[in-house]
């Protein structure tokens, strides 16, 4: 079957058995409770660790499957700009509740669009520079290099986001011509960023 809230695609093998095996044996207002704190988690706000694990007591894993689940469900049915009441009804025809789906609808209500504006901000974060350093050293690099570190955040690992750490030796000559090509890129995009005011 096909789902809106997956954007027309079937629903993940994993995420339909988080739905029969987890979430459905949690109490309504935990579900509810686990899905604001995971829906403020996807808005940027802090993970409260230690409110999850209470409310995920009666679970086995420690409710981190319980909060990839939901934090799929609500990070795809805002992506995708699932209404409410299409939410409910495909979620229920996964398996959930009705009750347990009429939480889960009422977080996504209260926050999709909070959600669906952070999806947005972060779509271009991937492999985002975060520094650059010279750590060229006498003994460890050759002569005529540099060496240096490069940090970039959320570069994708085996298909998952992480922060990275890269250490590049460089020909001086590269470097020059790298730097060369770097200033005229800043120099066009300038003219382009200048144009549009």
């Amino acid at each position: 079957m096909k789902f809106r809230f997956c954007g027309e695609g079937d629903c993940p093998d994993w995420v339909l058995a988080e739905i029969i095996s987890t979430l459905s044996n949690l109490s309504i207002e935990n579900l509810e409770q686990l899905s604001e704190l995971v829906a403020l988690r996807i808005c940027g706000q802090a993970f409260e660790e230690a409110k999850i694990k209470e409310l995920t007591a009666t679970l086995t894993n420690e409710g981190k499957t319980a909060v990839a689940c939901i934090h799929y469900m609500l990070s795809s049915a805002a992506r995708f700009s699932c209404t409410e009441a299409i939410f409910g009804e495909e979620i229920q025809q996964l398996g959930l509740p009705k009750d347990h789906a009429a939480a889960m609808c009422r977080v996504l209500q209260k926050h999709s669009s909070s959600i669906r504006q952070t999806l947005m901000d972060k779509a271009f974060t991937i492999n985002e520079l975060q520094s650059v350093r010279d750590i060229t050293s006498p003994e460890t690099t050759p002569p005529n290099c540099a060496t240096l570190e490069f940090k970039i955040s959320q570069e994708l690992v085996d298909g998952l986001p992480q922060d990275t750490t890269h250490v590049l030796t460089f020909d001086r000559v590269q470097m020059r011509a790298l730097l060369a090509e770097l200033k005229l890129a800043r120099d066009v995009m300038e003219k382009y960023e200048n144009k549009d005011s």
